[in-house]
């Protein structure tokens, strides 16, 4: 996964662009939170996203972590109806 934007064209593998935000706390009470793009691939789960986010954010501020917020959509926007 990477962290370009967009949908992209890998060779013949579709990525599908989805905005994340992620606030952790630390065990020293600091609290972060990310936010950004992130490139999935098809067939890719919600909850692999989710482990491959946790990771980053593990490697930058060590275990344990307790996670506070997570949220992951496809940053594309829907136009509504009559527009």
């Amino acid at each position: 996964m990477s962290s370009p934007t967009a949908h992209s064209l890998t060779g013949t593998q579709v990525m599908t662009a989805y905005h994340y935000i992620t606030t952790v706390q630390t065990r020293d009470g600091v609290f972060a939170t990310r936010d950004g793009i992130l490139d999935v691939p098809a067939g890719f789960s919600r909850a692999a996203c989710f482990g491959h986010l946790l990771a980053q954010l593990t490697e930058e501020y060590k275990s344990p972590l307790v996670v506070l917020y997570f949220a992951l959509e496809p940053n594309t926007l829907t136009p509504q109806a009559g527009q």
